[in-house]
C-alpha cells in the first residue's frame, strides 16, 4: 500500500487530521493607482505645508550653542577652499572643537549656507526647515510603500512634521544632522522598496538600486546613525516579503543587501583607522557604567520616548535620566516589561500582522546605536527619537483605520461606502494635530536666542554647570561681563573643576587689564586641563599685553598647535616677530593665518609689506 493511501487510511479511522498550514496570500505590491494619484499627491502637500507653518516663525532666531563652534568660529566652512578637507575632518574642525562626528554632508549643506547668506542665521534656519519638510514627504511615501495605507501614510507624516519634540532637531541650526540624515535614509528607504515591487512585477526597476545605495552613502556621511539602514532592509524583505514572494525572489533581494553591506564595511573600516577622531576626542564619561546598567537605564528611555510622542511636556535640551542598578527599581521592571510585551506582540504578529512586526523593529533597530551598549556622551536625547518616532506614529494610525472599520463603518450603514468613516476616525487626530502644533511654535521661541535657549532649560536642571557656563559665554559676547562672571561662579560652587569657567573668568579679567588675576586664573585652567587651548591663547595674549615676548610666543605656539585652525594665534605671533624685527618668521604665520581664513583683509596688507 502506497504512503498516501495509508495516510487517507488512517485519517479516516482516526477522523480529520490538523489542517495544512494555508498559505500567505501573494504580495501585491503597493503602487501610485489612477484614483489614488491625485489624493496622495495633495496629502504630501499638507503634509509639507503643515511642517513649514508649525516652523516658520523660527525662521528669525538667532545661533546658539553648538553653532557657535559648527558655525560661527568654524572656519572650514567659509570657504570653497576647504571642500576637500570636510571629507576627513570631523565637524567642527575649523573651530577647534574636538569630537568624533563625521558629518560631512552637515559641513556642506553650512558652507553652502555661508556662501548664500553669510553669517545671517534665517537662511540656516530656512534649509532647517526645509530639509526637515523633505524628511516629512519621504515619510510619507516611505509608509505609503510599506502599508498601502493612504491614511496612516498621511497622519504619520503630520505628526512627524508638526510634532513638538522634533523642534530639538530643525528649530536648532546645530540640529540638522539629523532631518539631513533622515531624508536621505528615508529616500533610499523608498527607492529600495520601490525597486523590490517592480522586480515582483517582472518590470525593469531602472536605476532605482543604486540610487538607493547612493542615497545611503549621503545618509552615512550626514549622521553616523545611518548605519543601521542595512538592518532595516534587512527586516523588511524577512517579515514583509518572505512567503508572500517567490523563493527566487525573496533569495535575490537578500543578495541585494551585500552593496549595502560593503558600503557598511568600507565605510566602518575608514571610521575605524583615517576617519577616527575617538583619539582626540574626550572619553565618554557613561564608558565607567556597567553594561547592565546602562541597558536597565535604556529600556527606561523608552518609556520616556513614548510619553513624549503622546503628551509632549516639558521639552527641554539638556534631559536628564537617572541610572538604574537593578530590576528591583519598579520603573526599570515596568520598562523591562514593556520592551518584553512589544518583542512577543512582533513575534506574534509577524504573520498575520507583518506591517506592526515591521515597525516595531523599525523603533528599536533605529534607537541602537543610541542605545548606550557601546557608551556615547548621553542617556537620553529627545532628537534621538526623530527617525524612530515613525514606527510608533504608523503603528497607531494603522489600527486606529482598523479600528475605524471595524467599529465605526457597521454603524454609519450605507454611508459607510463613502469616506465619512475614515473622516469620523481623523476628527480627533486632526484636533490632536493643531494642539502639536501650537506646541511646537510656543517651543521655538525657547530657540529664538541664547539667552532666552538657557533659561529656558535652567528652568528644568538649575544645577547643571553645562548650562550656566553657556549663559555665561552669552552674557560676555553681548558685553554683559558682571551676569558672564556670576554665571561663570556659579559654575565653579556647582563644579569645581570644571576647566572653562576657570579660562573664562581669566578671560574677564583679561579684559579688565587685571593681569595678574587673568595670569591665576588661566593657569588653574590649564592645570586642570593642559591641552586647553584657549587658555593658552589667552595667556599668550596677556604676556603679549605685557611685554613679555618669551612666554607669549610659547603659550601662542602652543595654542596653535592645539588648535590649528586658531588662526588669530598665528596673527599675534606674526605681530611678536615683526616687533622682534624678524620678518622672515613673521610672514610664515601670517601665510598660515590666511591659508585658514582667507578674508583678512588687514593680514593680506601685512603680507604685502613683508
Amino acid at each position: 500500500m502506497k504512503k498516501k493511501e495509508r495516510r487517507e487510511m488512517k485519517q479516516n479511522i482516526a477522523g480529520p487530521g490538523k489542517p495544512e498550514r494555508v498559505p500567505a496570500p501573494l504580495f501585491r505590491p503597493v503602487s501610485f493607482t489612477k484614483a489614488k494619484r491625485f489624493r496622495i499627491v495633495l496629502l504630501a502637500i499638507v503634509v509639507a505645508a503643515a511642517s513649514i507653518l508649525c516652523y516658520a516663525n523660527s525662521l528669525h532666531n538667532d545661533f546658539i550653542w553648538d553653532d557657535e563652534y559648527l558655525i560661527l568660529l568654524n572656519t572650514q566652512i567659509k570657504s570653497f577652499v576647504h571642500f576637500p578637507e570636510i571629507f576627513k575632518n570631523y565637524a567642527g574642525y575649523g573651530s577647534g572643537n574636538v569630537n568624533n562626528f563625521y558629518r560631512p554632508m552637515q559641513e556642506l549643506s553650512d558652507m553652502i549656507d555661508y556662501f548664500l547668506w553669510g553669517l545671517d542665521p534665517f537662511g540656516y534656519h530656512l534649509t532647517n526647515m526645509i530639509v526637515h519638510t523633505g524628511a516629512a514627504v519621504m515619510a510619507f511615501f516611505f509608509i505609503f510603500y510599506c502599508t498601502g495605507s493612504v491614511f496612516a501614510s498621511f497622519f504619520s507624516a503630520l505628526f512627524f512634521g508638526i510634532h513638538p519634540i522634533n523642534s530639538e532637531a530643525v528649530s536648532y541650526i546645530a540640529g540638522r544632522a539629523d532631518p539631513l540624515y533622515a531624508f536621505f535614509f528615508l529616500m533610499s528607504a523608498v527607492l529600495y522598496i520601490r525597486f523590490c515591487n517592480r522586480t515582483i512585477k517582472g518590470r525593469a526597476p531602472g536605476f532605482m538600486y543604486p540610487l538607493s545605495v547612493v542615497m545611503f552613502i549621503l545618509a552615512l556621511m550626514s549622521k553616523e546613525v545611518a548605519f543601521v539602514l542595512p538592518f532595516i532592509l534587512l527586516a523588511y524583505i524577512v517579515v514583509m516579503l518572505k512567503d508572500r514572494v517567490t523563493p527566487y525572489c525573496y533569495h535575490y533581494f537578500l543578495k541585494t543587501l551585500l552593496a549595502f553591506v560593503a558600503v557598511l564595511g568600507v565605510y566602518g573600516a575608514l571610521r575605524a583607522t583615517v576617519l577616527n577622531f575617538q583619539k582626540v576626542a574626550p572619553p565618554s564619561i557613561f564608558a565607567q557604567v556597567p553594561l547592565p546598567w546602562r541597558m536597565i537605564t535604556f529600556f527606561k528611555t523608552i518609556l520616556v520616548y513614548f510619553g513624549l510622542l503622546l503628551f509632549p511636556h516639558d521639552l527641554q535640551m539638556e534631559r536628564r535620566i537617572p541610572i538604574s542598578r537593578s530590576l528591583a527599581e519598579p520603573l526599570a521592571f515596568l520598562a523591562l516589561a514593556a520592551v518584553a510585551v512589544l518583542a512577543w506582540w512582533a513575534w506574534s504578529g509577524r504573520r498575520q500582522h507583518r506591517h506592526v512586526t515591521f515597525f516595531i523593529l523599525w523603533f528599536f533597530i533605529i534607537l541602537i546605536p543610541v542605545s548606550n551598549i557601546f557608551p556615547i556622551n548621553s542617556l537620553i536625547a529627545e532628537h534621538w527619537v526623530y527617525t524612530a518616532q515613525l514606527g510608533c506614529f504608523a503603528i497607531l494610525f494603522l489600527y486606529a483605520e482598523k479600528a475605524g472599520a471595524r467599529y465605526i463603518a457597521p454603524l454609519l450603514g450605507p454611508l459607510a461606502k463613502g469616506p465619512l468613516a475614515q473622516i469620523l476616525v481623523a476628527i480627533p487626530f486632526l484636533c490632536a494635530a493643531c494642539v502639536y502644533m501650537h506646541v511646537t511654535m510656543v517651543r521655538n521661541n525657547d530657540w529664538k536666542d541664547e539667552v532666552s535657549f538657557f533659561n529656558a532649560t535652567l528652568k528644568y536642571n538649575m544645577n547643571n554647570p553645562k548650562i550656566h557656563l553657556n549663559l555665561g559665554n552669552t552674557y560676555y559676547e553681548k558685553g554683559m561681563m558682571d551676569q558672564a562672571l556670576k554665571e561663570y561662579e556659579t559654575t565653579i560652587k556647582i563644579q569645581n573643576d570644571y576647566h572653562e569657567a576657570y579660562g573664562n573668568i581669566g578671560a574677564i579679567c583679561l579684559t579688565r587689564r587685571d593681569f595678574p588675576k587673568a595670569i591665576e586664573y588661566l593657569n588653574r585652567a590649564v592645570a586642570i586641563k593642559p591641552n586647553f587651548p584657549m587658555a593658552h591663547y589667552n595667556l599668550g595674549y596677556c604676556y603679549y599685553l605685557q611685554g613679555n615676548y618669551a612666554k607669549a610666543k610659547e603659550e601662542l605656539a602652543l595654542a596653535a598647535k592645539l588648535f590649528p585652525s586658531l588662526y588669530t594665534a598665528h596673527n599675534l605671533l606674526a605681530n611678536i616677530y615683526i616687533r622682534e624685527k624678524d620678518l622672515t618668521s613673521a610672514k610664515q604665520h601670517v601665510v598660515v593665518s590666511l591659508e585658514i581664513n582667507p578674508n583678512q583683509d588687514d593680514m593680506k596688507k601685512i603680507l604685502s609689506k613683508l
